[in-house]
């Protein structure tokens, strides 16, 4: 009979060997990132009944995430991420109303590879996403482009595809699996909501159109182009928005720009406007803001937004000071 060595002088360069071999996969990559973007407000809401004024904290969408990939094949990664929006300030505050402490924000797994990336969980709908490109006071409140216009969705039950890139030009589709978009009961489906972005990026402009199918109870269609000119960018976008289940629509449009003045300071603004169906009504928003750039991860700010609330009976003013900083790590 064959004596087989079982010694550990044998055992553990095998050992070693064999998990040196398998090491090509099964790597993986992780990382604790996150966000804190706390600002000082005076804000002064007209639209309220009653009127508030009044100094606040914000923690403007402030958060927390692990995110990381693990190697399956050569050309094949899983990919995964959790994050959690953070509520520094108490709930009486204009950013904090109504949420919790930690808020669940773009939640997923999936797989990364030379087909493109394909990712399941609650994620910013691909028209979302495209306008934060030009939306220079994204998260900030009643700078935000969300306070006048639609489109600024976050869905569960989302499945969503990215084509690989070729040559600038991508495009990303998400498909809700869910009968109602809104996370109301209804029969489970799949399709019965999309979001679909049409994307190209070079060194000058970054463009993309962006449809939504029955959304938040509405079809979508949004254009946006954000052009880079020396130390400046030139943004735009517009869109139009039909509801489902009545019959109104709005359309709306902004342009934003900012300007490096140098290593140390960034100035930007933006102006826009959505006009409804309904009543001749119209919401207008213009900001303005100074950034003292400290390093690539820190800046402190300074904003002044306005908001008019322009309806038939009445017009109102919603007005906004914020200093504040942000951090990414």
């Amino acid at each position: 009979m064959r004596r087989i060595d079982l010694s550990l002088s044998t055992l553990v360069p095998a050992l070693l060997m064999s998990l040196q071999s398998a090491s090509s996969y099964g790597q993986a990559t992780n990382e604790f990132y996150g966000r804190a973007d706390l600002s000082l407000n005076h804000i002064d809401m007209e639209s309220f009944i009653p009127q508030q004024q009044e100094w606040q904290p914000n923690s403007n969408a402030s958060r927390i995430g692990y995110r990381g990939s693990y190697q399956l094949t050569d050309s094949l990664e899983a990919i995964y991420q959790v994050e959690l929006e953070v509520n520094f300030d108490d709930d009486d505050s204009f950013s904090a109303r109504n949420k919790e402490l930690f808020e669940n924000r773009n939640t997923f797994i999936g797989l990364r590879g030379n087909f493109g990336q394909i990712i399941a969980g609650k994620h910013d709908s691909p028209v979302k996403t495209m306008g934060r490109e030009v939306d220079r006071f994204n998260d900030q409140v009643l700078g935000d482009v969300k306070n006048f216009m639609e489109g600024e969705d976050r869905i569960g039950d989302l499945l969503l595809y990215t084509t690989p890139d070729w040559k600038g030009f991508s495009a990303t589709t998400g498909v809700v699996t869910r009968a109602n978009p809104n996370g109301t009961t209804g029969n489970s489906g799949i399709g019965e909501g999309t979001s679909v972005s049409l994307n190209f990026s070079n060194d000058f402009i970054t463009t993309a159109l962006g449809i939504n199918n029955d959304i938040d109870k509405q079809d979508l269609t949004r254009l946006m182009a954000n052009f880079y000119i020396g130390a400046g960018e030139i943004g735009f976008m517009w869109q139009q928005a039909d509801r489902i289940d009545k019959n109104t629509d709005e359309e709306s449009w902004f342009v934003s720009a900012e300007y490096r003045i140098n290593e140390d300071w960034r100035i930007k603004g933006q102006y826009g406007m959505t006009d409804y169906s309904v009543l001749a009504s119209k919401d207008k928003q213009f900001v303005l803001g100074l950034d003292r750039i400290l390093s690539s991860n820190t800046f402190v700010f300074i904003n002044y937004v306005e908001d008019d609330r322009d309806r038939t009976a009445a017009s109102f003013t919603d007005s906004g000071l914020a200093i504040g900083f942000q951090i990414r790590f």
